[in-house]
């Protein structure tokens, strides 16, 4: 009798630790669980966890928030490496379509005819302004009209203007910069014809640029212009309101694109999805950029073109 207690006893003891391993195996597994090879994907919630190696190049109004995305991706996504240059939009769309970086950023589309390989991923909305050094008194509002003229070197004095005796330095950014083609695009409604005039290669440099030197204008992110206390002027009389751009009363603004090669995998849709996500709207905030989702769609048709 005393052998058939202990052995229901034993059985009883064996089923109870059975159900003890089994509840604590689920309780692991519904835990974030980032120890995986590289390039396989964990889930956190909302956020997929990839350990993988991960090239961005492209936009410097783009790369604050980039980089802000990409080192809070890191912190909760142990394993994962994440490297944000700049550059300019068009060695962005270029890097990205020769494989040297899985990411290219872009304040602009990219032209089907050179880049037939890249997809598009609409990220958010960047609002850019046209800046002057503090030297340059009583303007507050440039009209389309006058930086037309300054930008094709027919302004060359601030009093032409109603402003200072000084003359005028228009700063430009290079070529492909994707700051300068919406500036040409949206603003200028023409391409800049000026010549001899300084170039800044970064919106930093920009910045710093127009600071130092009396008498200079540009156009940069408007997040750059607030960070550094630039003196911002109104366009034809409009401010750069976060209302004005999204019912594109105010033009000066572009959508923020992250293409790649081919549809994204890996970690590079893995920090893309994570870049549009509401998890990311403080840095999308602190940064100055706009949620797409937000946009007047007459806005956003207003800013694609016809071809993309």
């Amino acid at each position: 009798m005393k052998l058939q207690w202990r052995l229901a006893f034993m059985l009883t003891a064996l089923m109870v630790l059975s159900v003890l391993i089994s509840a604590c195996g689920n309780l692991d597994a519904s835990q974030p669980d980032t120890t995986s090879s590289s390039g396989a994907a964990k889930k956190m919630g909302n956020l997929t966890c990839v350990q993988a190696n991960l090239q961005i190049t492209g936009s410097t109004a783009l790369q604050p928030l980039a980089k802000d995305v990409a080192a809070d991706y890191q912190q909760r996504c142990k394993g994962a490496n994440i490297t944000v240059g700049g550059g300019g939009s068009s060695t962005g769309l270029k890097n990205a379509q020769d494989g040297s970086s899985q990411i290219g950023n872009s304040d602009i589309f990219a032209d089907k005819n050179i880049y037939p390989d890249l997809v598009d991923n609409q990220v958010a909305v960047v609002t850019f302004a046209i800046v002057i050094n503090s030297d340059v008194k009583n303007i507050s509002t440039l009209s389309s009209r006058q930086l037309q003229d300054i930008y094709a070197g027919k302004t060359k004095n601030w009093r032409e203007l109603g402003g200072p005796d000084l003359p005028v330095v228009a700063v430009s950014r290079p070529a492909g910069s994707g700051t300068r083609v919406t500036f040409e695009n949206y603003v200028l409604g023409q391409k800049e014809t000026i010549s001899g005039n300084p170039v800044a290669n970064a919106s930093g440099e920009v910045s710093t640029t127009v600071s130092q030197t009396a008498g200079s204008v540009s156009y940069i992110a408007s997040d750059f212009a607030r960070k550094n206390n630039l003196h911002v002027v109104k366009i034809d009389g409009v401010d750069g309101t976060e209302a004005n751009v999204v019912n594109n009363s105010y033009k000066f603004w572009s959508i923020e694109h992250m293409y790649t090669r081919g549809q994204a995998t890996g970690l590079a849709q893995a920090y893309i999805d994570y870049m549009k996500s509401p998890a990311t709207e403080t840095f999308r905030a602190q940064q100055g950029f706009l949620d797409i989702t937000r946009m007047n769609q007459e806005a956003l048709t207003a800013k694609t073109p016809k071809h993309s």
